[in-house]
């Protein structure tokens, strides 16, 4: 045998190797979406032989991590009492309270004195106002009881085709996969080196 012919083979090989198991690894991930095999010897991807599990997990970690349905209820509540939703309204009641006074005439109108329709703005914003403020906190305590977040989120990963869900992870991946496919060659093609040099030593 040649002396160089294994300080070729042997990386080569050895990259080759490296990367096809690592590329197999990858693919099996998903692949075969349905159990394939016969009796015992029943094969599955990972991500579909454990889709149940995996939107359980993803649904704990929105749910404790990332927002739950009180914070939804939480949120709702602020949009209805804020600033920006008052001043809505005093927009609107002042328009209505205005074209009420112009439907009276001029004459009727000048009758009217100015505290009077201001009295009459202000109790019907404490009105609206109080009105609002507590239908956000209805909103609070129903979608608090009612909205399972956590239940939603594991339902709509559980409706994924498992070939959606597969463009999802690898949209998302498919630069590190990428990565672990070519660790893979780099590293077997470091252990063929490592066995060419112990080849030589042993000759």
């Amino acid at each position: 045998m040649q002396d160089w012919l294994p300080w070729v083979v042997f990386p080569l090989v050895g990259a080759l190797i490296g990367w096809a198991t690592n590329w197999l690894a990858v693919k099996m991930l998903f692949r075969p979406h349905r159990p394939v095999g016969f009796g015992p010897l029943r094969f599955q991807g990972v991500v579909p032989k454990r889709q149940k599990e995996l939107a359980e997990n993803i649904a704990d970690t929105v749910e404790q991590e990332l927002i739950s349905a009180e914070d939804i209820a939480e949120l709702v509540q602020k949009l209805a009492t804020s600033d920006a939703i008052r001043a809505k309204l005093k927009q609107r009641i002042d328009a209505l309270i205005e074209d009420q006074l112009q439907s009276f005439g001029t004459v009727v109108k000048m009758f009217i004195p100015d505290d009077l329709v201001e009295k009459i703005r202000t109790r019907i914003e404490q009105e609206v106002f109080s009105f609002v403020e507590e239908l956000g906190e209805n909103l609070h305590a129903s979608m608090g009881e009612q909205l399972d977040l956590k239940q939603k989120v594991r339902d709509r990963i559980l409706a994924f085709e498992l070939d959606q869900m597969e463009r999802l992870v690898l949209r998302v991946a498919k630069k590190e996969l990428r990565h672990i496919e070519i660790l893979g060659g780099v590293l077997g093609f470091i252990v063929g080196i490592v066995e060419a040099g112990l080849l030589q030593l042993w000759s």
